[in-house]
């Protein structure tokens, strides 16, 4: 080979050398085969948001429990009076009380709450040409729970002044009683309840937040619920007031008043209590929220489900009252100078009437529903 032909031939060599170089830098950077200049996000998206939930449970009790009071006059006494009064186997006073206390709360606060929020960049496929469905996003579930129930109740209240059986009194130059009912009183009131302002309300759900998305999508917002329930309870109780007169007995007063076997005054409540209730707000609400920007690819979108349930059941309803101041059977009553009184029924006021309930504004309007907003 001559001197020129290499001289030649290195000179061509020297010449493409830095386009070469050039190349091979280009080939360094290019992206994999399939890929074709598109940004590769994930290969496979799947997201969840799980479960929150906000509970809220307010239940105080104040409830009355059980009384039971007793003075009933005994059975087979004899009393003798001389220049005085006698008195055989009348019942005396009794009372009962088993009223439901009294509960006082201020505001109750469960509201403003946020469901779980996924917020996604820009997704593209790892093909452009591919468009199966690669990302999936389920909001998952949030919940806001908010239960307030507080109780006071009337309990049990039984009070017994009935008169005994088969007494004999005898009062000279006084009065002779025997076998009379004494004085019953029993209460079981529904109590007192105050409750300041409830809110369960302003909440949003579950919230999606996307960049643009190809390559196929599935986007579900989940469910989100919102339930209020305010069911507070003074009702009356049992109220058994029982002032009874005796049965068989004698009373003669000589100069004075006989009395035998006659009712007494028997008392029983049981009334609702009092229910004030400020204002309950569970309005406000905004269901799922779904934003994405442009889709591309195919894309499925599904808003979910939200709910909002408010439930306000205060109850103040009369229980149940008994009374009974009767007569007793068989009585003998003799008066010299006096009056004489057998037999007869006494008093008896039983009230078993509703109470009262006050409540505020109660608002569970002014919601929004799911929310999706999709770029072009």
């Amino acid at each position: 080979m001559s001197s020129s032909t290499t001289k030649s031939r290195l000179l061509t060599a020297l010449r493409i050398l830095p386009a070469t170089m050039l190349l091979a830098g280009a080939l360094s950077f290019a992206p994999d085969a399939g890929a074709t200049g598109c940004h590769v996000a994930p290969t496979n998206l799947t997201v969840n948001g799980g479960t929150s939930s906000n509970t809220t449970t307010v239940n105080p009790q104040a409830n009355g429990g059980k009384a039971t009071s007793n003075a009933q006059g005994g059975d087979d006494n004899l009393a003798l009076g001389f220049l005085g009064t006698a008195k055989a186997g009348n019942g005396g006073t009794a009372t009962a009380k088993a009223n439901g206390g009294t509960i006082s709360l201020g505001d109750v606060n469960s509201g403003d709450n946020t469901g779980n929020v996924i917020k996604v960049r820009s997704v593209a496929p790892k093909s452009c040409a591919s468009d199966s469905s690669r990302v999936t996003i389920d909001g998952g579930t949030s919940s806001n729970t908010t239960t307030v129930n507080p109780q006071a109740n009337g309990g049990t209240a039984t009070a017994n002044a009935q008169g005994g059986d088969d007494n004999v009194a005898i009062g000279i130059l006084g009065g002779a009683k025997a076998g009379n009912g004494g004085t019953a009183n029993a209460q079981a009131n529904g109590g007192t309840i105050t409750l300041g302002d409830i809110n369960s309300g302003n909440n949003t759900g579950n919230v999606i937040s996307t960049g643009a998305l190809s390559g196929g999508a599935v986007l579900n917002g989940g469910t989100s619920s919102n339930t209020t329930t305010v069911s507070p309870q003074a009702n009356g109780g049992t109220a058994t007031a029982n002032a009874q007169g005796g049965d068989g007995n004698v009373a003669v007063g000589l100069g004075g008043n006989a009395e035998a076997g006659n009712g007494g005054t028997a008392t029983s409540s049981a009334n609702g209590g009092t229910i004030e209730i400020g204002d309950v707000n569970s309005g406000g609400n905004t269901g799922n929220v779904i934003q994405t920007g442009n889709l591309s690819g195919g894309a499925v979108i599904d808003g979910g489900t939200s709910t909002n349930t408010t439930t306000v059941n205060p109850q103040a309803n009369g229980g149940t009252a008994t009374s009974n101041a009767q007569g007793g059977d068989d009585n003998a009553a003799g008066a010299l100078g006096g009056e004489a009184e057998a037999g007869n029924g006494g008093t008896a006021d039983a009230q078993a009437n509703g109470g009262t309930i006050t409540v505020g504004d109660v608002n569970s309007g002014n919601n929004t529903g799911n929310v999706i907003e999709v770029g072009l």
